[in-house]
């Protein structure tokens, strides 16, 4: 295992939510660094048809989630192929442990 990583703002998961938290602490400046998860791109990746999406009509499931990812990653955000294991909430900052990568801790 490498190094403690740091970082102002940690996303855990990949879903729309996650993407959506993404793209908007970017945009702030905060450099984000998404952990996908153990499926990338969430519930909506085995997911055929999205109808009720905003801004399209019909979307397959699959398609949004890549469109998603490009989008945050534009907007400047990182993401990684990893899930965290365990979440340390007795101290501050809070460390998660990734199974891959080192330990990530917040940016003071």
């Amino acid at each position: 295992m490498g190094e403690t990583r740091h970082t102002r703002v940690l996303i855990i998961g990949s879903g729309p939510a996650g993407y959506t938290a993404a793209v908007y602490s970017a945009r702030a400046m905060l450099n984000p660094l998404l952990v996908q998860g153990l499926q990338p791109g969430g519930q909506l990746t085995i997911t055929t048809e999205v109808e009720n999406w905003p801004g399209d009509t019909h979307v397959m499931g699959p398609d949004l989630m890549v469109r998603m990812q490009a989008h945050a990653e534009a907007m400047g955000a990182e993401v990684i192929s990893d899930y965290i294991t365990a979440l340390d909430l007795s101290t501050r900052p809070f460390t998660p442990w990734p199974t891959v990568a080192p330990p990530i801790r917040r940016m003071r």
